[in-house]
């Protein structure tokens, strides 16, 4: 097996790992929440406390970054498989040289600060839904099964999606950072396909190509594409492609 399929195929295990791990927190996270609920003051099954719905915030963020954040940060730092496969893929290259420390440091800075924006958006959302429904007297059973389902459903559905993404997205940057370091300026799309691939990735597979032309074939339109540098988005959402420089 060529060493850029071999790469692909362990990025995609090791994504799919992540997410299992993610899971089993999302579940965990869920299960606390509705345990932190239950210290609610309740009438006759209502909420009612005003001052309780308001500081239950931190006591939801506490419980955010125990469960959701700190296994995003051991995933994360995960990376470094990922970043030895890279190394192993690309050092037989003539020029080959290790990337600085520092910018991994930053990749996966970076990295973690989307689950962030995600975790903090999903606590604005369910503070916000407890306020309003103690306001109003709303039935304890009914909020916590919303509650429930805000974990079980977007920020699931988010942050399984940016899991995978996140973690593909830095190999990319490794990759062409270090093919590009090498002097390398040819680049071979590479990746296994599934029943999901988009036509745009099916089309340039096992295709290589110089920097410019990469830039005006992806400036085009096509289901699930992403905005950014084409080197790191590759076919959109979702894509388990690669870019890997060739000499």
């Amino acid at each position: 097996m060529a060493r850029d399929t071999d790469h692909v195929t362990f990025m995609a295990a090791l994504a799919e790992r992540h997410q299992e791990r993610l899971a089993g927190a999302l579940v965990t996270l869920e299960n606390r929440i509705a345990d932190f609920m239950a210290s609610a003051p309740l009438d006759a099954g209502e909420l009612f406390d005003e001052q309780w719905a308001i500081t239950a915030r931190s006591g939801l963020r506490e419980i955010v970054e125990q469960e959701y954040l700190s296994e995003v940060d051991a995933i994360i730092r995960d990376y470094d498989t990922a970043l030895r496969d890279a190394v192993a893929l690309n050092s037989p290259l003539s020029n080959f040289q290790e990337l600085d420390p520092s910018v991994v440091a930053q990749l996966k800075t970076l990295s973690f600060q989307g689950f962030q924006d995600i975790g903090n958006e999903y606590l604005d959302v369910i503070a916000k839904e407890i306020y309003e429904a103690t306001l109003v007297g709303a039935s304890f059973a009914t909020i916590v099964q919303s509650v429930r389902s805000q974990v079980s459903g977007r920020l699931a559905r988010y942050s399984s999606q940016l899991v995978h993404d996140s973690l593909m997205q830095f190999d990319a940057s490794v990759n062409i950072k270090m093919a590009k370091d090498a002097g390398i300026t040819k680049f071979k799309y590479v990746g296994s396909l599934v029943d999901a691939s988009r036509d745009h990735c099916r089309k340039h597979r096992n295709k290589t190509y110089t920097e410019e032309e990469i830039y005006e074939i992806w400036s085009g339109e096509w289901a699930g594409k992403m905005s950014g540098n084409p080197f790191k988005v590759r076919g959109g959402y979702n894509c388990g492609h690669q870019f890997i420089g060739v000499e």
